[in-house]
């Protein structure tokens, strides 16, 4: 039997005769049998169809059922407040299962006023909206803290650092040549894992064949109600595109609940999508303003107002596949049982945009479409992307959502997944972003990333034993070789690289040591640059060759310049780290002026 909004089966009756009373005020009956026809193969109630679909407006739709049942409507007034009243959502089921809610309230002596869901929202005490907004910031915190980034690094982190920095220091100062030699030798054991660790992920992954979309296709009225979250700020230009790359989404519209989550504080965005007339599926969620004013906060606050029992997150400048829900929905049918989150291919929509772009479309080629899958296969620990990851609503609830105070939440979210033993999986439908043509835009962006998951490294190992618990052995250390080997490769990159010129100044870059030990560090040593470059440059050239790229691979070769370039965020991201952990650089994205690349 079909359901409505509120979850509740709706008893057998005649439809056309009970939206009888919308036929010559709002629509006529031609209309009102097709948006019964398309709710009956939807499982939806018939007015959920006519509001997905723009037929009515959900004010005039609760309006003339008010009417109709003879009930005062809370109104746009200011001095309509409805206190001593019951609000009752008019959409919130049939007209004939609203009129039994309001004959229950009327025969208990008790006020009924219909609202919409926008006014539901706007009369919300006061002491509730402070309850949503502590929820938002405080939820894990008080949770879990030790799995917090709102807590302070913990005492015998920060001392660690401090003395591995005053050893390097000391003996930097005393002892310049000793210590350039143990430098050499620690970073050559150091790496050998981390690179073993890559080239059995990107073998994995290139060996990893996309398979074919299957031609079967999830009976509408089996499809659940997907609520798609998608916080913005200050992102007024890019707001009709956007509108117009969700409305191409292939599923029920009536089954879609697509949240534009706004600060309150940014009277532009909030202008925008008060002058377009946005589709009946999609509705404004504003995000009171408290600190940390980062994404992952906006998005616990707009989770308390999602309907669906699945959920996912893009971007403001994001392009999804059309199909993608459908297939995520698919995807968890057909996975494991413990499979929790599917994660969305990421990749570059405008590569042609400039140098930045085109290593950019490189870097997220390779991550979504061989990294990630690589360590999937493995059943290592996935930091997901920071769009595109769709999950059921039941496990956000169990985590109460995203960590505020992590300027990397979706990286964070990843590694908590996998500490509950659920599996992250790959999803194999593409989500379309911008890459940064500027190198200030660029830089933010990429500080932000790094500072993120620097936190998310330093909030996961601050309880070494719990964690190895978690995760187990194997998972533990793919944790330490990825997370931690992808920092420590972006801070020791340009060590390496001025200890490669002084090397190759002084004559010394290819003539392996005389004694055996020497020997033994040097091959080592040479094992690891030559394999990095080599899977780097190969997965890249494969890549996007399967994308139907080849001419993206002529850039692969000069990685490394990118390479330094990342250098320069990770030390900027460490010193924002101690001086602005929860500082949130907003990246600028532009509106799409022309189509996109191939």
């Amino acid at each position: 039997m079909p359901y409505g909004r509120s979850g509740q089966r709706r008893a057998p009756n005649d439809p056309v005769a009970e939206y009888e009373f919308l036929v010559g005020q709002l629509l006529d009956r031609n209309t009102l049998r097709q948006a019964i026809a398309t709710a009956e193969s939807w499982g939806v109630a018939p007015h959920e169809v006519l509001l997905a679909r723009g037929w009515i407006s959900e004010r005039a739709y609760v309006e003339e059922l008010a009417g109709h049942l003879g009930v005062s409507v809370l109104g746009r007034a200011p001095a309509e407040t409805g206190q001593g009243a019951i609000l009752l959502d008019g959409t919130a089921g049939t007209p004939g299962q609203i009129a039994r809610r309001v004959a229950l309230g009327e025969g208990a002596g008790e006020a009924i006023l219909l609202a919409c869901s926008a006014d539901l929202q706007q009369q919300e005490p006061a002491e509730r909206k402070d309850w949503r907004q502590r929820r938002a910031i405080a939820g894990l915190l008080r949770l879990s803290p030790a799995l917090s980034a709102g807590t302070p690094t913990w005492s015998w982190q920060l001392l660690t650092a401090a003395v591995l920095a005053g050893l390097a220091a000391g003996a930097a100062a005393t002892a310049p040549d000793v210590a350039y030699d143990v430098l050499v030798v620690l970073l050559t054991i150091a790496f050998l894992p981390v690179i073993l660790l890559r080239l059995v992920v990107v073998a994995l992954g290139l060996a990893q064949q996309h398979e074919p979309r299957s031609a079967n296709r999830i009976p509408d009225a089996d499809l659940p109600v997907y609520s798609v979250l998608i916080p913005m700020f200050r992102e007024s230009q890019v707001l009709p595109d956007l509108v117009t790359a969700i409305s191409a989404l292939d599923y029920p519209t009536a089954k879609l609940d697509v949240l534009l989550v706004l600060e309150s504080v940014d009277a532009e965005t909030r202008r925008v999508a008060a002058s377009l007339e946005l589709p009946g599926f999609m509705r404004v969620i504003e995000v009171p303003d408290s600190q940390p004013r980062t994404k992952p906060k906006a998005l616990n606050y707009a989770l308390q107002f999602a309907r669906g029992d699945y959920v996912v997150v893009y971007d403001a400048e994001d392009v999804p596949e059309p199909d993608q829900l459908r297939r995520a929905i698919a995807g968890f049918c057909d996975s494991r049982a413990d499979t929790i989150c599917l994660q969305g291919r990421l990749n570059v929509h405008n590569v042609r945009d400039g140098w930045l772009a085109r290593h950019f479309a490189l870097e997220y080629t390779v991550l979504f479409d061989v990294t990630l899958p690589g360590l999937a296969r493995l059943g290592l620990p996935i930091p997901l992307g920071g769009t595109s990851n769709h999950l059921p609503r039941a496990v956000l609830d169990r985590w109460i959502g995203w960590d505020p105070f992590n300027v990397t939440e979706d990286a964070d979210l990843g590694i908590r997944l996998a500490r509950t033993c659920g599996r992250v999986e790959m999803l194999d439908s593409t989500t379309w972003e911008e890459a940064p043509v500027r190198f200030q835009v660029w830089l933010r962006q990429r500080t932000r990333w790094l500072k993120g998951w620097m936190q998310t490294y330093l909030v996961h190992t601050r309880q070494p034993r719990r964690l190895l618990r978690d995760l187990g052995p194997v998972a533990f250390a793919g944790f330490h070789l990825y997370s931690g080997g992808l920092l420590l490769s972006a801070l020791v990159f340009p060590v390496f690289f001025g200890m490669a010129v002084l090397e190759l100044i002084g004559g010394d870059w290819l003539t392996p040591p005389d004694l055996l030990p020497g020997r033994v560090l040097w091959t080592l040593a040479a094992f690891n640059i030559a394999a990095a470059y080599a899977a780097s440059v190969l997965a890249a050239v494969v890549a996007v060759r399967r994308r139907g790229r080849a001419w993206l691979a002529l850039g692969a070769p000069f990685a490394p310049v990118y390479w330094l370039l990342i250098s320069v965020a990770a030390y900027r991201a460490l010193f924002h780290l101690a001086t602005a952990p929860h500082l949130w650089e907003k990246t600028e994205h532009r509106s799409r002026s022309r189509p996109m690349d191939g």
